[in-house]
């Protein structure tokens, strides 16, 4: 539990904040403690100057040295290894990571300045500066208030709910989903079904998503650390190449042949971009046998000597008859169901774009499946069953017919690439 000490001219600014809701409860159960060192106190004239003009002239005063040095000596005199923070403009940004470090400190002592700010010399005997956003405020005892506010409510036993500070905005580096209670409709807006269906999973699968897409939307700074080098995906991924059910151009459901290059490519694909697993999905027996075989020369047979990196590729590769042996695998594997991604070339409503996605792989450790058709693409039926349909790969002419695995490499770059996603205009 961090104590803080608080280093102000103003301590009167604090008694309703902190008489009130979050943290009144955490002062009476003992979970924060809060303390004050008024300045003038350390002064030695009459009139308890704290401030002086400037030198080289300039408007308002500046915070003097002598008394404020003192007052951090003073809160640092009975505390062990207390972090000494100064309020300032010129502080690192305080965001929600800033938070999470500070309550793994014991003792903090934050210091507000006042008037133009504090004799530079007084940034000597602290630790570091902290800014609470780029705007102007009239002194440090507001931003004491926001890192005092922030910081209590990661202490364990302040917030009623122990999830509470897992799902609050930030977090995890985005804004909360939106949250709706009482009654079902109000003046014609209803909430959304998936919230009041009670399966649970669908639930939190739709608030990662609308978490991801409205930060995407109202602060493309926050989504854009996500989408950095740095944010590895959380996400088990898989991938499935679906031989049936596809469509011919004839829009008549068919099976598709099995191809050797087909197996190769996605296999050195999956592997090169992490996935967890290769399924060939085919319900025709030789044809099954054949994809065996293939996997096996590569994996067991003279291709395991010959090329070894071939045979850690080949290793993701498995063989099933359905999509739902696939989905059935994954669940025994991950203990989980997996979400299905539709690929496809068509164009239609709803479709999701890629940096939604790679968001939500970082965010949601859940395990995805992403299926690729052959032919001419897959069924409405597999589409209708989809979590997700992402948008068409398009260049920039007219032509659209990619091979399945130029397609395949394509999709796992745009989401697992190391390389930035740039936006579309």
């Amino acid at each position: 539990m961090p104590g803080f000490t608080v280093i102000t001219l103003f301590p009167g600014m604090f008694d309703s904040p902190l008489a009130h809701s979050i943290l009144k409860r955490a002062r009476e159960k003992k979970l924060l403690d809060v303390r004050f060192v008024d300045p003038r106190d350390f002064t030695g004239d009459k009139h308890r100057t704290v401030d002086d003009t400037p030198y080289g002239g300039g408007q308002g005063m500046v915070m003097k040295p002598e008394p404020l040095v003192a007052a951090i000596e003073s809160a640092k005199k009975n505390l062990k290894q207390p972090r000494v923070i100064l309020l300032s403009p010129r502080g690192k940004l305080f965001e929600q990571a800033e938070a999470a470090r500070l309550a793994r400190e014991e003792e903090i002592v934050l210091v507000c300045g006042r008037y133009e700010g504090v004799d530079e010399r007084v940034k000597a005997f602290v630790d570091e500066e902290l800014s609470v956003g780029d705007y102007t405020l009239s002194g440090g005892e507001l931003p004491a208030l926001v890192v005092i506010d922030a910081v209590a409510r990661l202490v364990p036993g302040v917030l009623g709910n122990a999830q509470s500070p897992e799902e609050d905005s930030f977090s995890d580096g985005l804004l909360e989903f939106p949250q709706y209670t009482r009654p079902e409709e109000f003046r014609g807006m209803r909430v959304p079904e998936v919230l009041i269906s009670g399966d649970h999973e669908k639930i939190r699968r739709w608030r990662a998503e609308a978490s991801a897409n409205l930060t995407r939307e109202r602060r493309p700074d926050l989504f854009a650390k996500t989408q950095s080098a740095t944010a590895k995906p959380r996400a088990k991924i898989y991938i499935a190449l679906l031989h049936h059910p596809v469509y011919d151009k004839n829009r008549e459901i068919v099976t598709t042949a099995v191809t050797n290059m087909d197996i190769h490519d996605i296999a050195r694909a999956a592997r090169t971009y992490g996935l967890k697993g290769f399924y060939v999905v085919t319900p025709v027996k030789a044809l099954q046998k054949l994809s065996l075989k293939i996997i096996a020369h590569w994996e067991t047979g003279y291709g395991a000597e010959y090329n070894e990196t071939r045979k850690d590729a080949l290793a993701l590769a498995r063989v099933t008859d359905t999509l739902d042996d696939a989905i059935i695998d994954i669940e025994r594997e991950t203990g989980e169901k997996p979400r299905l991604v539709v690929t496809s070339a068509r164009k239609g409503e709803g479709r999701s774009p890629f940096t939604s996605l790679k968001n939500m792989l970082v965010i949601d450790p859940s395990p995805f499946l992403i299926l690729l058709g052959t032919g001419w693409g897959l069924t409405e039926e597999v589409l209708a069953r989809s979590d997700i349909i992402l948008e068409p790969i398009e260049g920039d002419s007219d032509y659209n017919h990619l091979s399945v695995r130029s397609a395949a490499a394509i999709i796992l770059d745009r989401l697992l690439g190391t390389n930035s996603i740039k936006e579309k205009p």
